[in-house]
């Protein structure tokens, strides 16, 4: 194959491709393998033809099938000699006088001109306050699994335990749901309409609330009925070595209780925030990184994304979410383009010049974590990720992704602040691991339903 530059821009380059006789004859050769291992032509033993009366046979539809094995053979040799973004574009081809020639664009990976992580600052909550809220958290858990509930002939009050019937009917009567038994405990956070109409309710007591139209899937008014079964009062233990001697645990003092908890919140700590600070990275990265790119790479990638995305019959839909404003669409898409490529070379580059690899023992940990999330035993996981080659790269790309980010972290700033905002921590952290996960219009990547199902059975009232 004899490749000639035609065109560049940064990174797209428009090549010139010839194939001469000695190429051609090998692939004239396989292909009437082909024809002699599937077909059968009459005067001739199957699978004994001469390549040459194939091709009289067949005439055009002959060189139509080189044609198509030119381009195969193009695009293997292109890809293994160049890293690109997208399949390789053909603009045009051609066979004459024992020449094979072919015009194509190759968007390659840009060069990436600089990298300055040394400037990323990753600001983490004060250890000591999240391992101080886990103590808390835990004494308070264990203190209302061990509540001592007395039945109570009064009122229904926040901070009671009850025990009701529950029904759903329509307008005619009609059974929803069928009656079962609910426990909850009433407390005065909770926004849900049901839980504050339990307030002042008897035992025995029964009563109704209306589910409007617009709350249902149906669009239809439902009625839920409700009995009260049983009021408990909650009474909550007091924190003290009594309480702790009663749980029967491995410690026998308050003090001893609170310090194996703190070994415990400080190990939990210590794993939530190295997944903080990776998942940050990761979010971050694009914005550290300078690149060379041509506006034709980002332009393809605008316009491949906006027809896949009419072709599939979403577009309208996702136009709606920027007030169909197709300029801002197209300025989302290509901002998604850039953070992708950017993150896609960055890593790969940082994984080649540092010797970074998923070993075998990684891949497997991942295969058990991926098994884990669906309910699958590793055998099954192991078997589904080896017959979709898809699912498998994605499990070795994530484990790329997160190997090349704790390398990266060697090299950032890394500072605790004090946090008085408790939700704000939690928000920041869900944000770092959405944005760690890049936003690719084109990704179709799915599960297959027949291969795995999440099965998540809840009743909510």
């Amino acid at each position: 194959m004899e490749k000639t530059l035609l065109y560049q821009d940064k990174n797209v380059k428009k090549y010139l491709v010839k194939f001469y006789k000695e190429e051609i004859e090998k692939m004239e050769n396989r292909i009437a393998q082909y024809i002699n291992n599937n077909y059968t032509f009459e005067g001739f033993r199957k699978g004994k033809v001469p390549r040459e009366i194939i091709k009289l046979r067949l005439g055009s539809e002959f060189q139509e099938m080189l044609l198509e094995e030119a381009e195969h053979e193009l695009e293997h040799k292109l890809s293994e000699e160049e890293k690109i973004l997208f399949p390789v574009i053909i603009e045009s081809s051609s066979i004459e006088d024992d020449v094979i020639e072919f015009e194509v664009i190759l968007h390659t990976y840009p060069k990436i001109s600089k990298t300055n992580f040394e400037d990323m600052v990753v600001k983490v909550p004060n250890s000591k306050d999240i391992v101080e809220e886990y103590i808390n958290q835990r004494l308070n858990e264990l203190l209302e699994s061990n509540v001592i509930l007395e039945p109570k002939n009064g009122p229904i009050e926040y901070g009671d335990f009850v025990r009701f019937l529950y029904s759903v009917v329509d307008s005619e009567d009609t059974i929803i749901e069928e009656e079962m038994e609910y426990e909850v405990v009433v407390r005065e956070e909770d926004p849900r309409p049901l839980t504050k109409a339990l307030i002042g309710k008897f035992n025995g007591e029964e009563f109704e609330l209306l589910i409007e139209a617009e709350e249902t899937e149906d669009g239809e008014e439902l009625i839920q009925k409700i009995k009260i079964v049983q009021i408990y009062s909650r009474k909550i233990p007091e924190l003290n070595d009594n309480f702790v001697k009663e749980l029967n645990i491995e410690v026998e003092t308050l003090s001893e209780l609170k310090e194996k908890i703190r070994k415990e919140g400080e190990e939990a700590v210590q794993e939530w925030e190295e997944q903080f600070i990776i998942n940050y990275i990761l979010s971050e990265l694009p914005n550290y990184v300078e690149i060379e790119i041509s506006p034709e790479t980002l332009n393809y990638y605008v316009e491949r994304t906006i027809n896949d995305l009419k072709r599939r019959g979403t577009y309208e839909n996702e136009l709606e979410k920027f007030n169909n404003d197709e300029e801002k669409f197209r300025e989302d898409i290509e901002k998604s383009a850039l953070k992708w490529i950017k993150e896609i070379i960055t890593i790969e580059h940082i994984a080649d010049e540092n010797n970074i690899i998923v070993t075998e023992e990684e891949l497997n940990q991942a295969i058990k974590n991926f098994g884990n999330m669906y309910g699958l035993p590793y055998g099954r996981a192991l078997e589904i990720v080896n017959s979709n080659p898809q699912i498998f790269e994605e499990l070795v790309w994530n484990e790329l992704r997160i190997k090349v980010a704790k390398f990266i972290k060697e090299k950032v700033k890394i500072e605790e602040f004090e946090s008085t905002n408790k939700e704000e921590e939690k928000e920041k952290a869900q944000e770092n691991e959405e944005n760690s996960d890049t936003t690719n219009y084109n990704d179709n990547s799915n599960i297959e339903e027949n291969q795995v199902q999440e099965n998540h059975e809840s009743k909510e009232i």
